[in-house]
């Protein structure tokens, strides 16, 4: 993922200097550069600085996902709108600072208009302003509430209309609150912004709340953990790209293993039957990874003694060691994503991942979740839910009145986009032009959804619009076209 952040920490204000906007801006760079941030720093920064690093800030945003602006210094509100200090702002009159100063709201439309999904901007900039008492009439403290533009969060330092504090050591009160968490993995932005605010309470004694506005659509973690790339070399590479792979340790490898790759229920029956650990243990583990392939491609495939060996997977496991169970799910678990010639499927293959993923959960297996998040990581974006994910997905089905009185599906949206295509997969399904199914209703529908998004029923949550009733039927396209551009 690439993510970048332009950090700016101005201390020197003439006449009236901050201790610890420098510092924080070090702290916060160093931290965010052991995240995977590529980043721009300006300390004690002019104005034409200031305006020069947005510019190349700006540049780079349509090369990334995720943006992060983090100001630390002297911020004012004027009439109602927020400006960010330079050292050289002119403070001798109202307009003469505002002229002089970067404009919050023209960071905001900057970011808004870069294709970048998820944008985040850091305030630690509601210090009390020593020089409003040279303008007449002004009594604004702090900063003012402004408007988050969708896929942007906006956390200040401090609620709207009240100042924050310098801090008694290197750092914010705020900024040192978030370098407390900001390394924490596995929380989303919101949680770890929550942290913040409970940290940022304690150390003030309840002077100081942090406050948010957001309108991101979907999830951001600073620190999401992955396991070692050492996992990933377990398999040769005709393991990986299982389509010519022979099986040469014993005969029993090869009656098992080619009796699965036969397509012949009739003979993958009798292969499953042969699963045991007595068996197993003459296989390789190239061979114990090719067989979980194989029989989650033969219950796939509705060969019945595969399909049961699914229902009952941790107890089949269980009967084997720890490394059998381990090479074996991994096989189970990269068939779901993977083809025979080790490429990342176009076509979803999810017909049994309630079988695989209900034992996601336990301890027993979870290395092997841990090799499939690593063998997906380069395919996030395609991806809606991630293995072992501590959270589902929640996803939005909108349906509209149709002819002869009838409902259809016109869009499935996630994290605010619709990702229902039409059968060329490169325009949205439209009800108008494209062809349906038949009437389903929403039961179908959510099996259907299931494995279209490779996500497991019981991590999905499906929000009907305008479909009310259980037993009303809707018109969906013959094939749920669903797929993840990422922007």
């Amino acid at each position: 993922m690439n993510k970048i952040v332009l950090i700016i920490g101005n201390s020197t204000y003439p006449g009236s200097p901050l201790k610890n906007p420098v510092n924080d801006a070090n702290a916060v760079q160093e931290r965010l550069v052991k995240l995977g941030f590529k980043t721009f720093k300006q300390t004690d920064a002019t104005n034409k600085r200031m305006e020069e690093g947005l510019n190349e800030f700006s540049s780079h945003l349509n090369d990334s996902e995720v943006a992060l602006f983090f100001f630390a210094g002297h911020g004012m509100q004027i009439e109602g709108k927020n400006y960010l200090t330079a050292i050289d702002t002119n403070f001798d009159k109202e307009i003469d600072a505002k002229y002089s100063s970067l404009p919050l709201d023209k960071v905001i439309e900057i970011m808004e208009r870069g294709t970048n999904k998820t944008n985040i901007i850091m305030l630690d900039a509601c210090r009390n302003n020593p020089y409003e008492r040279r303008w007449r009439g002004a009594d604004s403290r702090g900063l003012a509430p402004v408007y988050a533009p969708k896929g942007m969060i906006i956390g200040y330092a401090t609620s709207p209309g009240q100042v924050a504090y310098d801090g008694d050591g290197q750092n914010g009160a705020y900024t040192d609150a978030f370098l407390k968490h900001v390394s924490t993995p596995d929380i989303t932005i919101e949680d770890l912004f929550k942290r913040v605010r409970n940290t940022l309470s304690s150390s003030t004694r309840g002077h100081q709340i942090s406050w948010e506005h957001t309108s991101l659509m979907g999830d951001f973690y600073f620190n999401y953990s992955f396991v070692t790339e050492e996992l990933l070399p377990e398999y040769s590479e005709t393991a990986l790209a299982d389509s010519g792979f022979k099986p040469r340790s014993s005969d029993i490898a090869r009656e098992i293993i080619d009796g699965l790759k036969s397509y012949n229920w009739y003979v993958q029956n009798p292969s499953i039957s042969k699963i045991n650990q007595s068996n197993l243990e003459q296989l390789t583990k190239d061979e114990i990874f090719v067989l979980g392939r194989n029989i989650y491609q033969a219950a796939c495939g509705s060969a019945q003694k595969a399909v049961l060996y699914l229902d009952n997977l941790q107890g089949n496991l269980s009967k084997t060691n720890e490394s059998i169970s381990f090479h074996l799910l991994n096989g189970l678990l990269f068939e779901v994503y993977f083809d025979s010639t080790g490429s990342f499927r176009t076509r979803t293959k999810a017909d049994m991942i309630d079988n695989v993923f209900q034992i996601e959960e336990s301890d027993q297996f979870k290395e092997s979740f841990k090799f499939i998040q690593q063998a997906l990581k380069p395919y996030f974006k395609n991806l809606f839910y991630i293995p072992s994910s501590a959270r589902g997905i929640s996803i939005d089905v909108s349906c509209i009145e149709f002819e002869k009185d009838n409902k259809a599906i016109d869009g499935v949206f996630f994290e605010g986009d619709n990702v229902l295509y039409d059968d060329s997969g490169n325009e949205y399904f439209d009800p108008e032009k494209d062809d349906f199914l038949r009437k389903t209703k929403k039961d179908e529908l959510k099996e259907e959804l299931s494995k279209a998004l490779i996500t497991p029923r019981y991590r999905l949550k499906i929000n009907f619009l305008n479909l009310e009733d259980e037993r009303e039927t809707v018109l969906a396209p013959y094939r749920m076209n669903i797929k993840r551009l990422a922007k």
